[in-house]
C-alpha cells in the first residue's frame, strides 16, 4: 500500500498544482463577472426606465384614442346618412351654408 501512495505522489503533485491553476483562473473569472454584471445591471436599469416611459406614453396615446373613437364613429355614421340628392342640393347653392 506504500509503494502505491509513493507511486501515485507525482500524479497528486501534478493534479494539486493543475487544481491550484484553475482555482486562480476562476478566482480571475469571477472578477471579470461580478465587473460585468455591475455594467449589465446598470443597463438593465436604464432599460426598466426607458421602458417604464414608453408605457407612460402608450398609456397616453390609448387615453387619446379613447376619446377620439366615439367622434370618428359619429362622424362615420353622419357620412352613412348622406344620400346623393343632398349634395346635389349643396352643389346648386351659390353660397352653401
Amino acid at each position: 500500500m506504500q509503494d502505491e501512495l509513493t507511486a501515485l505522489q507525482p500524479i497528486l503533485i501534478e493534479t494539486s498544482a493543475a487544481t491550484e491553476k484553475l482555482m486562480i483562473k476562476i478566482e480571475r473569472d469571477t472578477v471579470d463577472v461580478e465587473a460585468t454584471k455591475e455594467v449589465v445591471a446598470a443597463d438593465e436599469a436604464l432599460a426598466n426606465e426607458a421602458a417604464a416611459a414608453a408605457q407612460a406614453i402608450k398609456d397616453d396615446c390609448e387615453n387619446d384614442l379613447a376619446e377620439a373613437i366615439p367622434a370618428l364613429e359619429a362622424a362615420i355614421q353622419a357620412l352613412d346618412t348622406l344620400k346623393p340628392a343632398d349634395v346635389t342640393v349643396v352643389k346648386s347653392m351659390k353660397n352653401p351654408p
